[in-house]
């Protein structure tokens, strides 16, 4: 009996504790920390890899023109900001 306990209930056990800490992990810091946004430059609608926030004071700038988030047809809305340290 004693046997049967250890060889079901062994892997059994760990098999609940992987699931256990699967669930109980957490990510250290937020997924786009670093990563560019694709924002849209004022006037002509083009799109552009930028550095930007979408919160802030500053209004991000591409070269000399300001950058929006979003495109609709050929309107560009929404500013985006510098990112500040």
């Amino acid at each position: 009996m004693k046997t049967k306990i250890l060889k079901f209930g062994m892997p059994l056990m760990a098999f609940l504790l992987a699931i256990v800490f699967a669930f109980a992990t957490e990510k250290s810091g937020p997924i786009e920390e670093d990563t560019l946004i694709t924002g849209y430059i004022q006037g002509t609608c083009q799109p552009v890899s930028v550095n930007c926030d979408i919160t802030g004071s500053v209004v991000c700038q591409y070269g000399t023109k300001n950058v929006t988030r979003f495109k609709n047809g050929s309107n560009c809305h929404t500013f985006l900001y510098e990112l500040m340290p």
